[in-house]
């Protein structure tokens, strides 16, 4: 495939299947999907601010639900900043912003990221001038209604819901939203962040990142977490 690079060692793949690593992602996986007794099938994620992880932990919680279910799409909803070709390895040359303008039809843009083929990427793609016009509520809306006909579980990784203004709008169409938050970030931030910018979302809990071994970071967050749920 034209425009290709070798996978990023930051997936669950590169550790194996065993490791705390996965287990971990799949005990977010459980909380995630059927935590309330029902399942879900559209998942956001999003960072708190830029390089919080949402990417790499919307990628490893697909490849995990990959392992239990039998279709599975990831979807790169970051029009500004794509990472998920660069994780996966694959091209990035049509992806979502080509099936935004017609020029491609969603089936063309999916590649399988799995063996067998559980796991279906949908890019990016090429960068648009200005993204958010195109994503209007009815144009998600057709978007989300295609993709449900072609997958059992859908996971969006959306750009920081700090920095670009449609990602609050996406996600009030998704079953759910994960909210991907470094640890050391002030509660009062995550906070502020939920009610001024999600509070039209179905906010599922947090996921904090790269936090010390034996830190104490955890506390300061651990009702947040519970009552977001």
């Amino acid at each position: 495939m034209m425009g290709t690079s070798a996978p990023r060692n930051d997936l669950i793949t590169t550790y194996g299947d065993l490791s705390p690593f996965a287990e971990a992602y799949r005990s977010l996986k459980m909380s995630v999907l059927h935590g309330n007794g029902k399942a879900l099938w559209s998942i956001g994620v999003t960072g708190l601010n830029p390089e919080h992880g949402a990417s790499t932990t919307s990628a490893n919680l697909s490849l995990i639900t990959a392992e239990t279910e039998n279709r599975v799409i990831l979807m790169d909803g970051d029009l500004y900043k794509p990472t998920l070709h660069q994780v996966f390895g694959v091209s990035n040359e049509r992806g979502l912003s080509t099936v935004l303008e017609g020029k491609a039809t969603l089936e063309a843009c999916l590649q399988s990221v799995t063996e067998p083929p559980v796991l279906h990427l949908l890019t990016a793609g090429p960068k648009l001038r200005n993204p958010t016009a195109l994503l209007r509520p009815n144009v998600i809306t057709g978007l989300l209604h295609e993709l449900r006909s072609r997958c059992d579980t859908l996971i969006v990784d959306l750009p920081s819901v700090a920095s670009v203004a449609y990602t609050a709008l996406f996600a009030s169409f998704l079953d759910g939203l994960l909210l991907v938050v470094r640890a050391g970030t002030p509660r009062m931030d995550v906070e502020q962040t939920i009610k001024r910018r999600l509070q039209n979302a179905h906010v599922l809990g947090m996921v904090l990142n790269r936090v010390p071994v034996g830190s104490g970071d955890v506390s300061g967050y651990r009702h947040y977490a519970q009552s977001t749920s």
